[in-house]
């Protein structure tokens, strides 16, 4: 799963353990929103930016005992039939 229109759930739910955030999105929304062709990565990125233990992408990890943001990618609900096929 590398672009939305290869996801086939009808929400994606994004949470966080450290900062006790929880989002659910449908993915049509984030469709409209990013495009239908948008990495999952680009998405899930802006998605969490706001986490304040959120850091820049390319640094160094934290250390064992720091914390981070955990914020979890998960997707929920049943197939969609009107998925669209990927152009990757």
């Amino acid at each position: 799963m590398e672009r939305l229109c290869d996801v086939r759930a009808s929400h994606l739910v994004i949470a966080c353990g450290p900062c006790e955030r929880r989002g659910v999105y449908r993915v049509a929304r984030l469709r409209e929103r990013f495009g239908d062709h948008a990495s999952i990565l680009d998405v899930y990125l802006r998605l969490t930016q706001t986490c304040r233990w959120q850091r820049e992408v390319g640094s160094r990890p934290p250390n064992v005992y720091a914390v981070g943001c955990r914020a979890k990618l998960d997707a929920s609900g049943g197939a969609v039939a009107n998925g669209l096929p990927s152009r990757t």
